[in-house]
C-alpha cells in the first residue's frame, strides 16, 4: 500500500454517503451491498493493481458508480468520495472542480457508455490540467452519441 496516501474507510464512506444524499435533495437511503463497497475501498489500496494516483481515483469513482452498492445516489456518492480522496491527498484545486467537471461524465459511466479505460484517460487529462486531445474528445462523443439519455425516448 502506498504509505503516503490517505484512504477512506467504510464507516467514513457511509457518513459521506448520508451527507451527500441529504445535501443533494434526499433520496432513498441505504446500503444494498456492503461487501461490494468494502471491496472497492480495499482494492483501491492495492499498488500492484492501481500503482498511480490517477488509477486509484479512477477505480474508486468507477467502482462506486457502476457497482450500484447503495439504494440511491450511486453517481453522487462516487463523485463525492472522489472529492474526498482528492482533498485528503492534497489535490485541493482538483477537488474544487471535480464535481463540476465530472458530473456529465459520471452519468455516462453509470449508463455504461464510458468504460473504465476511457474514464481513466479523461481523469488523466483532468489531473494534468490538460484539455482533452482531439482524439479523446472524439472518443467521448462516439461513446455517448446516439445512445439516448435513458429516459423513455
Amino acid at each position: 500500500m502506498n504509505e503516503g496516501l490517505k484512504y477512506i474507510d467504510y464507516d467514513e464512506a457511509l457518513v459521506v454517503y448520508s451527507k451527500t444524499v441529504a445535501a443533494s435533495g434526499g433520496g432513498l437511503q441505504g446500503v444494498k451491498d456492503e461487501g461490494g463497497i468494502r471491496k472497492v475501498l480495499d482494492f483501491v489500496q492495492n499498488d500492484l493493481y492501481y500503482p498511480t494516483f490517477v488509477e486509484k481515483l479512477t477505480y474508486l469513482v468507477f467502482g462506486l458508480c457502476t457497482g450500484h452498492y447503495f439504494e440511491d445516489s450511486n453517481k453522487r456518492v462516487a463523485l463525492t468520495i472522489g472529492v474526498w480522496f482528492l482533498v485528503h491527498n492534497g489535490y485541493y484545486w482538483h477537488a474544487y472542480n471535480f464535481m463540476q467537471c465530472m458530473e456529465a461524465i459520471i452519468y455516462h459511466v453509470a449508463a455504461g457508455r464510458i468504460d473504465k479505460d476511457l474514464l481513466q484517460r479523461i481523469i488523466t487529462c483532468y489531473m494534468a490540467n490538460e484539455d482533452y486531445p482531439e482524439s479523446l474528445k472524439l472518443e467521448i462523443i462516439h461513446a455517448i452519441e446516439n445512445k439516448g439519455i435513458g429516459i423513455n425516448e
